[in-house]
């Protein structure tokens, strides 16, 4: 389920570290090198760790000059941002498309999204670790702020709709919905931090997202 879209080389002249495929190496339109900077900087992330994310690694990994990206990111924090927010828009997708082939019932709807959740996190935990816990602001960076903001409103309306079948009490779905992502996004960093619990299995990961969600989904039932 991981987000790195083809990309699982690294890049760079350290001769343990594959280079990227010749399909990959090229020159990119001007038009697509932001694109795929941005891309190439998740595949960093996933594989080598947010510290070699460099406006430099990812020239070299595009296959442009080393001054082609900062025509479009002004520091390394910007490119990191850029990131975020293509992050953000994925987790998204991710969430959609598992909910809508859950069926019609809204509860299962809501479970098999926040699986999907649960699932992007354990994949990319470097992605998700810069999503979450970096410190860009809203008036910074408003392209990121917007894509996580869409994120949490796909949970808010599948829990409006919960509403109105009658599955959940009505109240501020709003409200709701920040319960249910917390309660998620706090299984999700236990996982990827591997912190021992003796209260959490920490390994089975699915197992806790379904245990979490009947538990809260009994305090909002009707």
């Amino acid at each position: 389920m991981g987000y790195v879209d083809g990309v699982n080389n690294l890049p760079g002249n350290n001769p343990r570290m594959p280079k990227a495929p010749s399909s990959v190496s090229k020159r990119y339109h001007h038009g697509d090198v932001r694109n795929a900077c941005v891309k190439a900087a998740l595949g960093l992330a996933k594989n080598a760790g947010l510290e070699n994310v460099t406006l430099r690694n990812v020239a070299d990994w595009v296959g442009v000059s080393r001054t082609a990206p900062y025509r479009h990111f002004a520091c390394k924090r910007d490119l990191l941002a850029a990131s975020a927010a293509l992050g953000f828009r994925q987790l998204e997708q991710e969430i959609r498309t598992a909910s809508e082939a859950a069926g019609s019932d809204c509860i299962q709807r809501i479970h098999a999204g926040c699986s999907a959740y649960a699932g992007f996190g354990a994949d990319n935990p470097s992605l998700y670790r810069l999503m979450f816990g970096s410190d860009f602001n809203d008036d910074e960076y408003p392209e990121l702020s917007d894509a996580g903001t869409a994120a949490f409103a796909y949970l808010v309306e599948r829990l409006r709709s919960a509403q109105e079948a009658g599955q959940v009490k009505k109240g501020d779905a709003q409200e709701q919905g920040v319960a249910i992502w917390a309660a998620i996004h706090g299984v999700v960093n236990l996982y990827i931090d591997s912190k021992p619990s003796k209260v959490l299995d920490t390994s089975a990961l699915q197992d806790n997202v379904r245990r979490v969600l009947t538990t809260m989904f009994s305090g909002l039932a009707t």
